[in-house]
């Protein structure tokens, strides 16, 4: 009788979690703002492969670098959702403060050569970004 309960309890605990995991992700979802449309997304994808495969990274540092990549660019596109409240001139200078993060975490483990690539290649992004958002540099 005792597991009995216990499983009760545990089946209403996970049910409760999930209801409130699932409720996150809709509110979440109501508050993205988006940049980019889905296929402009899947163009910088294919442009940022081409980019790091001229880098001619290890297998390691690659995982390490779209990582970092990915951590950073989710960051930044969440700027923008609306219950952040952040005005233009906010979202504008987290966007500039998380490219500067992004620059010099990926700085430590790139060559010169490599990190000039990456800023050439992410400096198009930015700049595709500011032209976006109307934003000027």
């Amino acid at each position: 009788m005792k597991n009995y309960f216990t499983g009760l309890l545990l089946l209403v605990f996970i049910s409760a979690f999930g209801q409130t995991q699932e409720e996150k992700l809709q509110e979440r979802q109501k508050n993205k703002v988006e940049i980019f449309e889905s296929n402009e997304k899947d163009n910088l994808q294919v442009f940022v492969a081409g980019e790091v495969d001229k880098m001619k990274l290890t297998e390691d540092l690659r995982d390490d670098y779209y990582g970092i990549l990915l951590y950073y660019t989710n960051k930044m596109g969440r700027i923008g959702d609306k219950n952040k409240g952040y005005t233009e001139a906010e979202m504008k200078t987290k966007f500039d403060a998380m490219v500067i993060q992004l620059n010099d975490e990926v700085k430590e483990f790139l060559t010169d050569e490599q990190y000039k690539i990456h800023r050439e290649s992410f400096g198009k992004i930015v700049t595709s970004v500011y032209n976006r958002k109307g934003w000027v540099k």
